[in-house]
């Protein structure tokens, strides 16, 4: 027990779990996963910050949270306080996830323009919650933000997200730096990304050809900011 609190001084010494934006540091990181097959590390492109996503899931509901310009910052793998988690299943009589000196995590917490704050479970199905366990985990992590922080707390699930929409994002969004920019189909991509042209992004994947054909001769009247 003595290496996991060790571990969690640690981690709280070089500032895990702490800061906002490009400064934010998860308390998780993919590379400390034995099994990473499912793992990604984007680069959120509004902050320059590595995100460290721990599922398929994880990585599409990102995505989703990433292009609503409405979320100003998303906090992934956020640690709770470990002495309120305690506390919590104490007062339930159920086994604190992992050990006594294990911080429960949640995947994201997000802060929108408007000064609210909402936090994200992201499950691959509804099937999870037929597993006791599993129910035990999430009314913990609902009741440590909706009793005791007052921050709204949701549960989503991979089965019901877009994920055309995601991978049109994940796509574009790679060109969203006018730095990654050197030829037409990647200027075409980063005028998308910074929403300069609006297209569908969820119906179906992105017809890039097409597209390009479509707005070729407006591109540099586009990317002079002179757009509509």
């Amino acid at each position: 027990m003595y290496d996991a609190r060790s571990k969690n001084e640690q981690k709280i010494k070089n500032g895990r779990g702490q800061g906002s934006g490009a400064s934010y540091k998860p308390w998780i990181q993919a590379r400390e996963l034995n099994s990473s097959g499912t793992c990604s590390t984007p680069k959120d492109w509004k902050t320059g910050r590595t995100v460290e996503l721990l599922s398929q899931g994880e990585k599409y509901y990102w995505h989703i949270l990433r292009w609503d310009d409405n979320v100003v910052d998303i906090r992934e793998q956020y640690p709770l306080d470990l002495e309120q988690t305690l506390e919590i299943c104490d007062d339930f009589g159920i086994k604190h996830p992992g050990s006594r000196y294990s911080y429960m995590t949640s995947d994201f917490y997000v802060t929108y323009k408007n000064g609210s704050e909402k936090v994200f479970s992201v499950k691959v199905s509804r099937n999870v919650l037929n597993k006791k366990r599993t129910r035990e985990k999430l009314m913990v992590e609902k009741f440590y933000w909706e009793k005791l922080a007052h921050v709204p707390f949701e549960i989503v699930y991979k089965d019901d997200m877009n994920v055309v929409f995601a991978e049109n994002i994940r796509l574009v969004c790679a060109f969203y730096d006018k730095s990654s920019v050197f030829d037409e189909m990647s200027l075409l991509k980063h005028l998308i990304a910074t929403k300069k042209i609006k297209v569908d992004m969820e119906s179906e994947p992105l017809n890039f050809r097409y597209l390009l054909e479509v707005y070729r001769d407006v591109l540099p009247e586009l990317e002079g900011g002179n757009a509509k």
